[in-house]
């Protein structure tokens, strides 16, 4: 292959890779911004280093949340999971929250035990206890999970102690909410994950 047709062939291949690099960038530039549906307010729990964490914690990151309990045998393990999933798919910038369910139970300890079964990095993501209505009224009412107390008479199932969602909340760098992914969905952690990407790359908040 002499050198002429040698510097052609990369310099095609050049222009060819920087083509696709222009059209992705320009597709992603002209994607819809995602909806603001709604403030967090102010709140206070602790993480499990025992370190309190508040709002202005969040502030600067996008950031995911979810519910779960450390004694659920069913689907908190697959929320966890995919919760990981997300974290290793993301990089810098990201703060990862789960909240539980069962804060007479999950305390910091046993929610940092729980964590290593997932590969938790406790500089990214925080696995959240406190007061029952401090975290009730986060979860419900600012996130827009569904979560309650099986009130059923005794005894109750280890499984269905709590009732809450499988939803991932997405909050973007102000603690705004803008999206809300269903985990039973196939697709999940990659939805999650352009989400994340979409809002990280937002700099008008």
């Amino acid at each position: 292959m002499d050198d002429r047709f040698q510097k052609t062939l990369w310099a095609a291949l050049i222009a060819a890779i920087a083509g696709i690099v222009a059209i992705y960038v320009f597709t992603e530039g002209r994607k819809a911004p995602l909806p603001v549906i709604g403030q967090m307010r102010s709140f206070v729990l602790t993480n499990q280093l025992g370190q309190p964490v508040s709002l202005a914690d969040l502030k600067g990151r996008v950031s995911v949340a979810n519910v779960v309990f450390s004694r659920c045998p069913t689907q908190c393990p697959k929320l966890m999971q995919q919760m990981a999933k997300v974290q290793a798919a993301v990089g810098p910038g990201v703060r990862f929250l789960t909240l539980t369910a069962d804060p007479g139970n999950d305390t910091p300890e046993v929610l940092g035990r729980y964590g290593k079964r997932f590969d938790v990095d406790d500089g990214k993501w925080w696995l959240l206890t406190g007061d029952k209505a401090e975290l009730y009224r986060f979860a419900t009412e600012d996130l827009k999970f569904n979560l309650l107390e099986n009130a059923g008479p005794p005894p109750v199932p280890l499984a269905d102690l709590f009732i809450h969602s499988t939803d991932f909340a997405v909050l973007d760098k102000a603690g705004r909410l803008r999206a809300v992914v269903h985990g039973e969905e196939p697709d999940a952690v990659a939805k999650i994950t352009a989400h994340i990407r979409q809002l990280l790359r937002e700099t008008n908040l």
